[in-house]
């Protein structure tokens, strides 16, 4: 409860974030046009917002007063609280887990509770960091998204699968993405870095190559998965 410390880095990287959270909404398109879709760990609500453009019911669960205020304040239904208190109801088509679950104390009740709220024939999108990536293998306890402080969880594509399934949930599709290939538009990306003088063009330019065939071979740092209730 309370702020989180990147809040501000959300608010002022917005067209950043946009780029990301597309990639998300395409794949939830693949599946589902329309409908209700709970996001757990709504933040300022602008992955919410991509949804509500496209006709979505949207609400979001964020415990950052200064997030889900800024939610609030563009027109996303926000209850700002923890998910595992948050009193929600109704059912959803679609539930989002956007970088959350590692955050969790406790990942399996979190699980059920989305089951409960899940329709029967709605999916469930999780997107996490890969620590059965190529990197992670390779930095091991230097690995930049280890952050033992903020992740309390660490998944592999396998161990998050068996947590799925123990949880009442099969796998209909999942990548394992780094890099560019992460965004919703590749280009787009360079060209904001570029224009804005952000170190990371350089990064991206040096790793655009190396990153397209990891994420091929499913060994990014992003690890982003598709269920369905079993």
């Amino acid at each position: 409860m309370g702020n989180y410390h990147r809040d501000e880095v959300y608010l002022e990287n917005q067209e950043l974030f946009k780029n990301i959270f597309k990639a998300t909404l395409k794949k939830v398109l693949n599946y589902k046009k329309k409908g209700k879709v709970l996001e757990v760990g709504s933040s300022t609500g602008l992955l919410l917002s991509l949804f509500q453009e496209k006709g979505w019911e949207v609400q979001g669960v964020e415990p950052s007063e200064k997030s889900s205020t800024h939610a609030i304040k563009i027109g996303i239904p926000t209850i700002r609280t923890t998910f595992e208190k948050a009193k929600i109801t109704g059912k959803f088509d679609v539930v989002v887990l956007n970088h959350v679950l590692e955050h969790m104390k406790n990942p399996e009740p979190v699980l059920r509770k989305v089951n409960q709220l899940l329709n029967d024939k709605g999916i469930v999108v999780v997107n996490i960091p890969n620590a059965g990536s190529l990197s992670a293998k390779i930095y091991r306890e230097k690995w930049k998204y280890r952050l033992p402080e903020e992740h309390l969880w660490q998944f592999t594509p396998n161990s998050l699968k068996t947590l799925l399934e123990k949880t009442g949930f099969s796998i209909l599709s999942w990548k394992a993405k780094s890099g560019i290939w992460e965004f919703d538009n590749p280009i787009l990306e360079l060209w904001q870095s570029l224009v804005g003088f952000k170190k990371r063009f350089f990064y991206n330019i040096l790793t655009a190559i190396p990153t397209w065939f990891i994420s091929q071979f499913k060994m990014g740092t992003g690890l982003s998965v598709i269920v369905k209730k079993s």
